[in-house]
């Protein structure tokens, strides 16, 4: 982000009657909520704040950020070790890699812990979709069929609660272990719900976020 510096203060004295001042005093963007960021075409400028939602480096290269209108994904920052549950500002331009809404950015600033955690949104398999791309979800269902390989990405596996059928996608760097798991068992998943081209998907960020479903 660009600070205005002495251009700041010559501006003033313009406003304060000096003759001859000619700078042009250009405020910095504001900070909008995201689900307006996600409103945007891509190549748009933006600068959102919000809480991370899946840790930088857990699923890819980037990291997933959310405020109380929505999220989105930020796609790079794997070398800032950026946690869930921190606070963070994303200058940037919108893009839209394989049909889903992001942040390339262009500055990141780190704001400290956020003062609330939030929560994942508890949502059906046959809910997950438009709506709550972007956002941290969880849901429950039994898996309808066997793990599909498809490295070097990762594997995918459907679960459904009677709604819809649901695309869970479990990137390679998770490092979760599914050697375990069978169609008919009952899980519980929670995870960033993405979008890869025509489908939506929920992307597991860790270990944790894939477990036999208690009922």
């Amino acid at each position: 982000m660009r600070h205005p510096g002495a251009c700041y203060l010559l501006y003033l004295v313009t406003l304060g009657g000096a003759a001859g001042c000619t700078t042009t005093y250009s405020p910095s963007p504001a900070v909008i909520e995201i689900d307006t960021a996600r409103a945007l075409s891509p190549a748009s400028h933006a600068m959102v704040e919000g809480v991370v939602t899946a840790d930088a480096g857990a699923i890819d290269d980037g990291f997933a950020l959310q405020d109380a209108s929505g999220g989105i994904y930020v796609i790079k920052a794997r070398t800032l070790p950026l946690k869930v549950g921190e606070h963070v500002r994303v200058e940037g331009s919108i893009v839209a890699p394989n049909n889903q809404k992001g942040i390339d950015p262009s500055a990141i600033t780190r704001m400290g812990l956020a003062t609330a955690a939030l929560p994942p949104a508890q949502l059906r398999t046959g809910e997950v979709g438009a709506n709550s791309e972007g956002r941290l979800v969880a849901v429950r269902g039994k898996m309808t069929g066997e793990i599909i390989d498809d490295q070097p990405w990762g594997w995918k596996l459907y679960i459904d609660d009677g709604s819809g059928a649901l695309l869970v996608f479990v990137a390679s760097s998770t490092r979760i272990d599914l050697k375990h798991l069978r169609a008919g068992m009952r899980l519980t998943v929670t995870g960033f719900n993405g979008r890869y081209e025509t489908h939506t998907e929920v992307l597991p960020r860790g270990p944790r976020d894939i477990s036999l479903a208690a009922d």
